[in-house]
């Protein structure tokens, strides 16, 4: 590969192909872009608190551990609510559903499965916080489509989304990969 050019999204994963063995030079960043809806309703904040997670529901993007982030949460405020937004496999999502049980939320939680631009926007606009747990990503899009809409993201400190949080301005990033911590940010 010493020859073949690479392009990839963000800082953080140009180091990865760079620890990989790709030489430095070869390596083109082009960040996301993305194309916010004219029906956005930035502003317009749930009266209740409102944690939101988006994306695929599955276990490489830590949706676990934002179940648990949200059991800690609601330990403290027992108003908040917490939204999980994107579809995944059934015996996937029973097991989020056994988890949420298991850690007594299961009635503050909402299941969303797949929603269209208009609503994610939406919620993302209505939401307090976004919250991603993943442990690798390229970028973050999510990072950016909830900033558009006035929604901060807390993400745990992983390739990507360390590229897509400006921590203190955007959002926050967490530097363990611990539930508790989370929480606690």
């Amino acid at each position: 590969y010493s020859a073949i050019p690479f392009i990839t999204v963000s800082e953080s994963t140009r180091d990865d192909l760079i620890e990989w063995g790709i030489p430095q030079k070869n390596i083109t960043i082009i960040h996301n872009g993305i194309t916010v809806p004219a029906f956005t309703i930035h502003g317009k904040k749930e009266k209740k608190k409102k944690v939101m997670f988006l994306g695929a529901l599955a276990t490489d993007k830590g949706i676990e551990d934002a179940v648990r982030v949200f059991a800690h949460l609601s330990k403290k405020d027992s108003d908040i609510r917490f939204w999980m937004v994107g579809k995944g496999d059934k015996p996937y999502i029973k097991r989020l559903h056994a988890l949420s049980k298991e850690l007594n939320i299961e009635k503050k939680i909402t299941f969303w499965g797949y929603v269209d631009e208009k609503k994610k926007f939406e919620l993302l606009a209505r939401a307090h916080v976004l919250v991603n747990t993943s442990v690798r990503e390229g970028w973050g899009l999510v990072i950016i489509e909830a900033a558009s809409q006035g929604t901060p993201a807390v993400v745990y400190d992983v390739p990507g989304l360390r590229d897509s949080v400006k921590n203190g301005i955007t959002g926050i990033v967490v530097n363990k990969r611990e539930p508790a911590l989370m929480a606690e940010e």
